[in-house]
């Protein structure tokens, strides 16, 4: 795959983080002639506290938007929270999508990076039964992850952890009660890339929701945490590389 042919890959990160997390793994990627954008999310420490789902989703569709409109094809990764900005957000763009109208690029593949795949109109109370997560501490709109050193970051040395945790920042509360406007899957070739030591959402929980994608969707798994990125770099290339080639395979043969 040439440089001039490698798709752009996009990020939507999980609740809490800033795009910054993913630049041990885009630096990598940028290293290896790969492209990249990672998007900031205006619920992750909003003031106040009142940011959504929509607008969150709204900053990841601006990113798609700019890039079809140049005809450029993406990998949109989302990882955790960011299944369901990606889903709300990549409606019409998908690369067949996009071919059927005669426009070019447009996503043509969207990772689960141990994120949620949400059915329609679910939102992530809705898919925890109504209760939160002991570790999800509610105050007020205000809302921040306890124990993030064990939920997000079990495997990564000491005073990487304290890093990682010091860069988190609160997360709004409409977004865990905000709901899934579209299922991405039926019509753009999808990836789980399962986390096989999450602590956040343990590896059977991840091939539950896999299982919604059918099939025919690819997989890719790393040992890591719910933050590889953070800890294992090399296989979270790989995987996305893997996933790269996967979507232009799936666009030739359309």
């Amino acid at each position: 795959m040439t440089t001039a042919s490698k798709p752009t890959i996009v990020f939507a990160p999980g609740a809490w983080h800033t795009p910054d997390c993913f630049d041990l793994v885009r630096g990598t990627l940028h290293a290896g002639g790969w492209s990249t954008e990672a998007i900031t999310y205006p619920s992750v420490g909003a003031e106040p506290p009142t940011k959504g789902l929509a607008d969150d989703a709204a900053a990841v569709r601006a990113t798609l938007q700019r890039l079809a409109d140049k005809g450029k094809t993406a990998v949109l990764v989302v990882h955790s929270y960011g299944g369901l900005v990606g889903a709300n957000a990549v409606e019409g763009l998908g690369y067949k999508q996009r071919a059927e109208q005669g426009k070019s690029g447009g996503v043509i593949i969207f990772v689960y990076l141990s994120a949620f795949v949400m059915p329609l109109g679910k939102s992530i109370r809705d898919i925890l039964g109504e209760q939160f997560l002991p570790w999800m501490k509610f105050d007020g709109d205000y809302v921040h992850a306890d124990t993030p050193e064990v939920v997000f970051y079990h495997d990564l040395e000491p005073e990487d952890q304290k890093n990682a945790v010091a860069a988190l920042k609160h997360q709004s509360a409409p977004v865990f009660t905000d709901g899934v406007t579209y299922e991405p899957w039926h019509d753009i070739d999808s990836m789980f890339f399962f986390c096989d030591a999450d602590q956040a959402l343990p590896l059977q929980v991840q091939q539950g929701m896999a299982a919604m994608l059918g099939p025919d969707a690819a997989s890719f798994h790393t040992k890591g945490s719910h933050s590889p990125f953070l800890s294992q770099v090399q296989e979270v290339v790989d995987g996305l590389e893997y996933a790269a080639k996967v979507g232009q395979e799936k666009i030739r043969a359309f």
